[in-house]
């Protein structure tokens, strides 16, 4: 199905809107030039109810990101967090994936984007885990990507930003292609970084 086409709501700049509406023009400027920054945030069932994982922490990185590339926010956390409530309300989920996103609109095109205005939508849905549940008893293979995570002072390496993922996808393609489950992803100086939507974590000998 495509996410496109489906039933349900998504906050979007402040309103519930139906998910077929929820739409932006082709002339947004960070579908042009990469601007924008977004979360990906679980939330699962518990015996108290649905319960999103570290909330707080996650809007507090998403408007970090957002100040770190000069984008003013129209709303604040405690706005973005009720949002992120009200819609998996709205769509009867019990567990889910939500997925805020904060970009630049079509108000003008060019490189400048200090004038334009920025939005904000917060979409949920149910995701399952993000390798086949087949490989998480036997393991994943992974290929070491020809692209690297780029130098800190080449661009905001430190921020969730929409544009820098494409090293991720090109990556994951790559992988694909020599039929490896996903890709290492190393630094600029060569060292472990993550895979491309994963992070990595060793044990040492005693497990931990």
């Amino acid at each position: 199905m495509s996410f496109s086409d489906r039933d349900g709501t998504i906050w979007m700049d402040g309103e519930m809107v139906p998910w077929r509406d929820a739409k932006v023009h082709v002339l947004t400027h960070s579908l042009h030039y990469g601007l924008g920054v977004f979360e990906g945030v679980r939330a699962y069932q518990s015996e108290q109810g649905t319960a999103i994982f570290r909330l707080h922490d996650h809007t507090n990185r998403f408007f970090r990101s957002a100040h770190i590339l000069g984008m003013d926010m129209p709303y604040d956390a405690d706005t973005l967090n009720d949002a992120q409530k009200q819609v998996i309300r709205a769509n009867g989920l019990e567990a889910a994936y939500i997925r805020p996103l904060a970009f630049y609109g079509s108000e003008g095109m060019g490189i400048r984007a200090d004038m334009l205005t920025t939005h904000v939508a917060i979409a949920t849905w149910e995701w399952g885990t993000y390798f086949d549940p087949k490989l998480l008893l036997k393991g994943i293979t992974l290929s070491i990507s020809n692209l690297r995570r780029p130098n800190p002072n080449s661009v905001p390496w430190d921020t969730k930003a929409s544009g820098l993922y494409m090293i991720c996808t090109l990556s994951k393609h790559e992988a694909e292609r020599e039929g490896y489950s996903d890709s290492l992803m190393l630094d600029h100086k060569g060292n472990v970084a993550e895979a491309t939507g994963a992070n990595i974590f060793f044990k040492d000998k005693n497990g931990e």
